[in-house]
């Protein structure tokens, strides 16, 4: 189960991109996930409030997930609060 690391990595970007931007309150994460990416939807579901867990600004963040062609995986949006 390879998600949770990838969700760790993608939290840590997040947290990284609301420091660079002043960002108090991250509202969700959209993330596109490839069909052939080898991961698997509703475990990034269940596993995001474990990877959040310490970072008060996303405590209440909704993870979306959109699925795409290919088999990559990238954040394609993150809504915020300032």
């Amino acid at each position: 189960m390879h998600e949770l690391g990838i969700l760790n990595h993608v939290v840590r970007t997040v947290d990284r991109i609301a420091k660079e931007n002043r960002i108090e309150k991250i509202e969700h994460i959209t993330l596109e996930v490839g069909k052939a990416s080898g991961c698997v939807p509703a475990f990034l579901e269940k596993l995001f409030p474990i990877a959040i867990e310490k970072q008060p600004h996303m405590q209440e963040a909704e993870l979306r997930i959109v699925m795409a062609e290919g088999k990559g995986m990238s954040i394609k949006d993150i809504g915020y609060k300032k």
